[in-house]
């Protein structure tokens, strides 16, 4: 939920110290990235989708470019380490395209993983939603027995309009825009 200058965030904590990550680590957390985006086109629609994915597309962006040109995990360019903090320093510009290329194949590779998995989990998807509108705010603990027992949180619902502060009504003429979430579902 809104908090601040943030529309929503996940915050992962790492397992222990950490100071490297495997291959499959980061096209995790890119996968977790993209998840924000993909979750707000399967709820809300794609016409109904919000710049708050914004800082997910560029942390997942980010992880890519780094993996193309700083640790080698790109066979169009190799096992080269390109300088600067775009990593494309040392580039020439044919190179530089295809960073970009590899970079978009990653991205998108990762946003289809998130698809298909949230398509796939739909119905924990939108309890997930649905829980989160009412609850604002949930633990891992909390998330995890959600879906996997279905129970939510035993504590007080502190909203229950559907994610709405104040009169809904008069910028939603009753209706949620959620569908198949709230009140208008039919």
């Amino acid at each position: 939920m809104p908090r601040g200058q943030s529309l929503g965030m996940v915050t992962m904590l790492p397992e222990g110290d950490q100071t490297s990550q495997s291959l499959r680590q980061m096209i995790a957390s890119m996968d977790v990235a993209m998840g924000g985006r993909v979750a707000e086109e399967l709820i809300f629609g794609k016409e109904e989708t919000t710049s708050g994915a914004m800082s997910d597309i560029a942390n997942a962006t980010k992880i890519a470019r780094n993996m193309v040109t700083k640790y080698g995990f790109s066979s169009e360019i190799g096992l080269v380490n390109y300088g600067g903090s775009s990593g494309e320093e040392h580039a020439s510009e044919e190179t530089r395209n295809k960073i970009d290329a590899e970079v978009k194949k990653m991205t998108d590779a990762s946003y289809k993983r998130a698809k298909d998995l949230l398509s796939k989990h739909s119905k924990k998807h939108h309890l997930l939603a649905k829980t989160l509108l009412e609850y604002e705010t949930l633990t891992g603990d909390e998330v995890r027995d959600l879906i996997r027992k279905g129970i939510k949180p035993a504590r007080p619902v502190i909203n229950k309009n559907d994610g709405a502060r104040g009169n809904g009504e008069v910028l939603s003429g009753g209706k949620t825009r959620l569908s198949g979430l709230g009140r208008d579902a039919s």
